[in-house]
């Protein structure tokens, strides 16, 4: 790093000492990139998996920390074949980077790439999460995605952690949560030595945190003007309405406009035609090749997929009302950089129309509505709010984390005893995998980890992962499809597909209709299905149809998506 950072110093000192460590340090202040400085450690710490939320963040990163590991580094996310040497779908490389969902099946036997044969290789799966040190980035950002019940939602991802934490202890490897914004409540939960950046006499620190403050620190030098540099909006009344007052205010500036759904941002495109726009529902390969226009472009619509880890700065932050914790991240796009603090002054404008329809089936209502009363009280219509850097008497992030802090406690209470149970099962009890998938769907939807399962689609031949409740209101909307495989012979890779119409679509069970579909395939074509280490038939996912496909036209550059 060019300048002196106090929080990384002693975040460095710590983790040569502690086997579990919670860092909360301020959004741009580092933490996610720092092995890309700090690469020599891994020769000391050992292998480590680094696992965030969302895919949007994985390329970006693997792409950074590459320069620095060459082949020492990989990735792994989703469920579709690698197309370079970077994806490994056994964790096997020195520094994995992951998205939270990909390995937390991993770590508890269920091999990613092979979820849907009819034998894994649980024990390699197993053996390369649970002997590697574990880096959680900011995990419960995993729960602002297509989510149907929020504080179940909530609860899951908790319980999940917490076991995962208890896994690791035993063996004696580092477990480690990067933070900006993880309630207080949450990280008492898990009695950890916990390292936070913040003046003394702060609202947040507890007696058990290890508190650091330095004034030297480049990056509080810098951002103690962030007050007086950025001032925060709250407006209320029709949001489509302000958002284009505020772009046309604006112009020449760089904008970001951040809505909670995908139906939003592709409404709201229409009517702001210099804008890009990209949301969860773009294809992988789309959300990899749009970070480069992104970065040239001075307007952009959005959903969460920009929120956490992308390295981008803009001048002015519209967005929907959302939990404090989205709030923050959204606004760690504002002014990113010191030298942008010194050069130039943001907005942030937070938008509160019907404030239960903003964030209906995508956050907690309950943890919105204290976030709101925080900013009312607080904030009123215009204020000056620290994001990026606690402050001892005026309001700032940590403080405004702290405002939800009952809320998170109360969803923490409902911590999912059926999953803690499922889990023990599969990691003590050698199961099938049918068994397994079987006891997923029926007790969890499809999924452990997320309100429901998540499924392959094929856009145009780039790939997409859809939440099984969205996929069947598209079944609902076209009754037969074309699912693509592909046959791998001695070394010769052929595509093809199978049709599949409403009545093979088992709707309260996403896996094993995926399952059934994969068996008949392999019934077609005649091929067995065994742990030689050669995968025959690799399943690509539902084609989608024409009339869902949506293009994204960029200076000669199509984006692809699947229609909200």
């Amino acid at each position: 790093m060019k300048e002196s950072r106090i929080g990384l110093e002693k975040f460095e000192e710590l983790i040569k000492q502690e086997r579990e460590l919670i860092a909360i340090l301020p959004t741009g202040y580092g933490k996610t990139r720092f092995f890309v400085q700090k690469h020599d450690l891994l020769d000391k710490i050992g292998k480590i998996v680094h696992s965030l939320p969302l895919q949007a963040i994985i390329f970006d990163f693997y792409n950074e920390m590459k320069e620095v590991l060459k082949d020492n580094v990989g990735y792994q996310m989703s469920l579709h074949v690698p197309e370079d040497d970077g994806k490994r779908p056994y964790l096997s490389r020195k520094y994995m980077i992951t998205t939270v969902d990909s390995f937390l099946l991993d770590f508890y036997g269920i091999p990613v790439h092979e979820i849907f044969r009819s034998k894994w290789h649980s024990d390699i799966a197993m053996l390369f999460a649970r002997t590697s040190n574990i880096i959680l980035d900011e995990f419960h950002l995993l729960t602002a995605i297509d989510v149907d019940n929020v504080e179940e939602e909530f609860a899951k991802v908790i319980s999940v952690v917490s076991n995962i934490r208890e896994a690791i202890k035993k063996r004696n490897r580092r477990f480690i949560i990067l933070t900006a914004t993880l309630p207080r409540s949450l990280i008492e939960s898990f009695k950890i030595r916990s390292l936070v950046l913040a003046p003394d006499s702060h609202p947040f620190i507890t007696n058990e945190m290890i508190r650091v403050w330095d004034n030297n620190d480049g990056f509080i030098t810098s951002f103690s003007e962030y007050s007086r540099k950025v001032k925060t909006y709250i407006d209320t009344g029709d949001k489509r309405d302000i958002i284009k007052r505020i772009v046309k205010d604006n112009e020449g500036r760089r904008i970001l406009i951040v809505l909670n759904h995908v139906k939003d941002v592709e409404e709201l495109s229409k009517d702001l035609k210099e804008c890009i726009f990209v949301h969860g529902l773009f294809t992988n390969e789309s959300k990899q090749r749009i970070i480069n226009d992104i970065k040239r472009k001075d307007c952009v619509i959005s959903t969460q997929v920009l929120e956490a880890g992308v390295n981008l700065s803009f001048d002015v932050l519209i967005t929907d009302i959302a939990p404090a914790f989205s709030l923050i991240q959204r606004a760690g796009r504002i002014l990113r950089t010191p030298d942008d603090i010194k050069s130039k002054e943001g907005e942030i404008h937070i938008l509160v129309d019907d404030l239960e329809k903003q964030v209906k089936g995508v956050y907690s209502v309950e943890v919105t509505k204290a976030t709101y009363d925080w900013l009312y009280e607080n904030c009123g219509k215009c204020c000056s709010i620290n994001w990026r850097l606690p402050e001892k008497d005026k309001p700032d992030y940590l403080k405004l984390i702290l405002a939800i802090d009952e809320n998170i406690n109360n969803i923490m209470q409902k911590e999912r005893e059926d999953i803690n149970n499922f889990l023990n099962f599969i990691t003590n009890i050698i199961q099938t995998p049918q068994r397994i998938i079987g006891k997923i769907d029926e007790l969890f939807n499809g999924s452990f980890i997320r309100s429901t399962s998540l499924v392959p689609v094929i856009v145009k031949n780039e790939t997409a992962s859809l939440n099984w409740s969205r996929f069947l209101s598209l079944i609902n909307k076209k009754k037969e499809w074309d699912f693509s495989y592909l046959k791998i012979i001695d070394d010769n890779i052929e595509e093809s597909s199978v049709k599949i119409s409403e009545n093979n679509i088992y709707k309260n069970r996403p896996l094993t209709t995926m399952i059934r579909i994969i068996r008949e395939i392999r019934r077609k074509e005649k091929v067995d299905d065994d742990l030689s280490g050669y995968i025959t038939i690799i399943p690509r996912g539902f084609i989608l149809p024409r009339e869902f496909v949506g293009i994204e036209k960029i200076n000669g550059s199509e984006y692809l998506y699947v229609v909200g």
